[in-house]
């Protein structure tokens, strides 16, 4: 076989030499690409878009993880107790959110359950509700801890709540934190007392209802406040257990503790007690009444005689 571009001659004299060049050329010919084929392959760039949903929201996940440990609170473990920080904004956090619509939809029940939403305008936290209720009732579930300024107003809407936070059945909270307004006018907490106790009895969706003073100023003392509401709280359960028929129990069993670094209280959601004799639960309850009576003894002086006024 010639090689290509060559002609055949009969009278030229063959040379094996000639034979194997050419079958060279055409194997070497046949191995080269074709023409107008690439010989390399273009990569697509990877985005986070085109990774598939599970990766997606893995990474979401640590997107939005040192949330958890944010709550919108600023100088913990220093004197004076901790404050509302005016600057936090759950805004700043949910940027993420206005990316894209498909980020919007991947990422939005994550944020929600990651983030702490701090309302530090007492105008907003009259309309709480309202602003609620815009969301999808997957997004409401997903709300995990609230905090809102509060002074008398609010105080006193605590007990229209019912069965439920502001309202609202969907709402499955880890935390409420109901901050005192600070300002030069003084807080009458005592007032509250009883609206706040028969709100304990029935309120549900919300493990842990937290009061935090805020460097606010609190008539015959924050702590004080904290001291009667516990004991007033003690004695209404009683009461409504033995003292009437039927018993009405309550439908939420609360712990209790106090910081006194950080100012604040906690009262932490438990099942409700099971109805016993009276001399058994007056057994279980003694501990929380010796421990509640040496916090009443460690209080800051008051000099009104009725804050001393126990309720047993």
């Amino acid at each position: 076989m010639l090689p290509c571009g060559q002609s055949f001659d009969p009278a030229e004299k063959w040379d094996s030499g000639d034979v194997d060049a050419g079958d060279k050329q055409l194997n070497a010919h046949r191995r080269s690409p074709e023409v107008g084929v690439s010989q390399t392959t273009t990569m697509e760039p990877s985005t986070l878009l085109s990774l598939p949903a599970e990766i997606r929201t893995e990474i979401l996940e640590h997107v939005f993880a040192d949330q958890i440990h944010v709550d919108g609170f600023s100088n913990r473990n220093v004197a004076g107790g901790i404050t509302l920080d005016e600057k936090y904004k759950a805004s700043d956090v949910l940027r993420v959110l206005l990316i894209c619509r498909q980020l919007y939809h991947d990422a939005a029940l994550i944020a929600l359950r990651r983030t702490a939403f701090a309302v530090n305008s007492l105008y907003i936290s009259n309309n709480i509700p309202d602003r609620l209720a815009v969301l999808h009732p997957k997004q409401l579930s997903a709300l995990r801890n609230i905090a809102f300024v509060a002074d008398a107003v609010h105080f006193r809407k605590l007990n229209e709540w019912g069965e439920y936070p502001w309202g609202l059945q969907r709402l499955n909270l880890d935390s409420i934190s109901i901050v005192l307004h600070r300002s030069s006018f003084w807080h009458y907490l005592f007032d509250y007392t009883s609206d706040i106790t028969r709100l304990l009895r029935r309120l549900k969706g919300v493990r842990r209802l937290i009061f935090v003073r805020n460097q606010a100023l609190v008539k015959g003392s924050f702590k004080t406040w904290y001291n009667r509401l516990i004991g007033l709280m003690m004695k209404v359960d009683h009461q409504e257990r033995y003292l009437k028929d039927p018993p009405r129990l309550e439908q939420t069993w609360w712990t209790w503790s106090y910081d006194d670094l950080s100012q604040s209280f906690c009262l932490e959601s438990a099942p409700p007690k099971a109805f016993e004799d009276e001399a058994t639960y007056m057994e279980q309850i003694a501990p929380l009444m010796e421990a509640w009576t040496v916090s009443v003894e460690n209080e800051e002086w008051n000099p009104d005689p009725r804050a001393r006024n126990a309720y047993y």
